[in-house]
């Protein structure tokens, strides 16, 4: 069952300075991802520094919660994440306002992926919502159709979450002290949340929902990023 608003969204598509796409939302004059550089932005923030860290601590199996599926940059990155390093991926995404198909095929990812990962793009935005499919041995992705706000889960299910929603001035709801302490609770000890937000109450806010914040270099230019350990 969806538990989405019934709300038309109009977009337009963006070039950002790397060469990949990102998408202006109108209704709150905000792009999905850096102009600076999508691909760039998300390789940085949640790749890097999420996945590739949990690599260095010995994970072969990662579960993800991500909060915004967007334009699906970040999935298909996990995707070739895990078909490279040969580690199992769950991937769990939040969207309460998905893209139109139409929008998302003229999206040009696949110009930056690899070959064996180009018509995996395509599936991601196809398969049926709140089902889970399994595209590779390494690679499993359930897409839910709700805000972070009314998806339920286990206790101590995730490894990491990629916290991607707008930016707090944007779409201040999805910060709230409530949702941190509920994506607390859905981590695993030693589970991470990775976010490209270093926003000062963002921050203060984690720590009082027992996050350990630490403060990483943010992708270029920007100067800072999150990584929370649930310790």
């Amino acid at each position: 069952m969806s538990n989405t608003i019934n709300k038309k969204i109009e977009l337009s598509l963006l070039e950002s300075k790397d060469g990949s796409h990102t998408l202006l939302r109108h209704d709150i004059s905000e792009t999905y991802h850096s102009h600076n550089g999508a691909i760039q932005e998300s390789l940085w923030v949640f790749i890097d520094k999420g996945l590739n860290y949990l690599k260095q601590q010995n994970y072969d199996t990662i579960k993800i919660l991500e909060v915004g599926f967007g334009t699906g940059l970040n999935a298909i990155l996990a995707y070739e994440f895990a078909q490279q390093n040969k580690i199992k991926v769950e991937y769990i995404t939040l969207e309460p306002f998905p893209i139109p198909l139409e929008i998302a095929q003229k999206l040009n990812y696949i110009d930056f992926l690899q070959e064996d990962t180009k018509a995996i793009f395509s599936n991601l935005h196809q398969v049926n919502w709140e089902e889970m499919y399994q595209l590779s041995p390494y690679f499993s992705i359930q897409k839910v159709e709700s805000t972070l706000e009314n998806y339920q889960m286990d206790e101590n299910y995730f490894d990491c979450t990629f916290y991607d929603a707008f930016a707090p001035s944007k779409q201040a709801e999805v910060w709230q002290l409530s949702n941190l302490q509920k994506v607390f609770d859905f981590t695993r000890k030693n589970g991470i949340l990775v976010t490209y937000c270093a926003q000062g109450q963002f921050k203060r806010d984690l720590k009082t929902a027992s996050w350990k914040v630490e403060k990483l270099d943010g992708a270029p230019p920007k100067r800072e990023m999150v990584r929370a350990i649930k310790s």
